[in-house]
C-alpha cells in the first residue's frame, strides 16, 4: 500500500469505561472521525461508521475500565484501538490489553475481507503454573471459547502465546518469582460489527486474568 495514501484514525471521544447502568461503552451517538494526514474533507466509508457505532453500543463487563489510545497509522486506511483492564486488589490489574479494529475499504487480500480485529492480552498467574505444560494450549482454548460462545462469524483466527518468567534480585528480591501469559491474536471479522467482536474479547479477558464476570445490576465488593 502506498505511503502515500490518507491515514485516517478514529475519536471514539475521550475514555472509554463500563458503566453499570446500561453497561455500554460510551453514551450517546458516534463523534466524529478525525483524520491523520488528511488531504481532503472525504467523509469515512460508512462501513467504518458502523463499526465504531456498534463499539459504543458494546455491553462491556461492570468491572472492565477501556480508553481509546493511539491507533495504527501504518496498518490501515482507518483504524480504532482500545486499551482494556480488568483492575484487581493494590492497584494491580488482574488482566489488561489492547484491542484493534482495522479497516480496508478496497479488501485486503491476506485478510480475505475488509476489517481485521487485532488483540493483545496478558495477565499475571499463579508461580506454579510457569511449570504447566499445557498453559499456552489453554490460554488460546479461552480466546477460541469466548468467540465462539457470541456465535460471531469470523475467519482466519491466528495468533502466538508467550509465557513469561520473572524473577527479582537485590532490593526486590521480596517480590519474588512472577508468572504470566501474552496471548496475541488476529482474525476476519464477517463483518462491521466490531462491537460484538469486543465484547467476546472481553470475555477472554476477563477469563485469562480468573475475573467472574458480573451481571450488569452487580457491584463487585471490594476487599478491605
Amino acid at each position: 500500500m502506498p505511503l502515500s495514501r490518507a491515514r485516517r484514525r478514529a475519536g471514539l471521544g475521550r475514555g472509554l469505561r463500563g458503566s453499570r447502568r446500561g453497561n455500554t461503552a460510551a453514551d450517546g451517538g458516534p463523534r466524529s472521525v478525525q483524520d491523520v494526514e488528511r488531504p481532503s474533507h472525504a467523509p469515512p466509508p460508512a462501513r467504518f461508521v458502523e463499526a465504531l457505532e456498534s463499539i459504543r453500543r458494546a455491553e462491556l463487563p461492570g468491572q472492565a475500565v477501556l480508553e481509546e489510545i493511539p491507533a495504527p497509522i501504518r496498518a490501515a486506511p482507518f483504524a480504532v484501538a482500545i486499551e482494556a483492564r480488568f483492575p484487581g486488589e493494590e492497584d494491580a490489574d488482574q488482566s489488561s490489553g489492547s484491542f484493534v479494529v482495522l479497516h480496508e475499504p478496497d479488501g485486503h487480500p491476506v485478510w480475505e475481507g475488509d476489517f481485521r480485529i487485532v488483540t493483545v492480552g496478558r495477565a499475571e498467574l499463579e508461580p506454579e503454573l510457569g511449570d504447566d505444560p499445557f498453559l499456552a494450549e489453554v490460554a488460546w482454548s479461552y480466546l477460541a471459547e469466548s468467540l465462539d460462545i457470541e456465535s460471531l462469524v469470523m475467519g482466519h483466527l491466528a495468533g502466538t502465546v508467550t509465557r513469561t518468567l520473572s524473577e527479582s534480585f537485590g532490593g526486590l528480591r521480596m517480590r519474588g518469582t512472577s508468572v504470566g501469559v501474552e496471548v496475541r491474536a488476529s482474525w476476519t471479522p464477517g463483518g462491521p460489527d466490531a462491537g460484538g467482536q469486543l465484547t467476546a474479547w472481553l470475555r477472554f479477558l476477563a477469563k485469562l486474568g480468573g475475573v467472574e464476570v458480573l451481571p450488569d445490576d452487580v457491584i463487585p465488593l471490594r476487599r478491605r
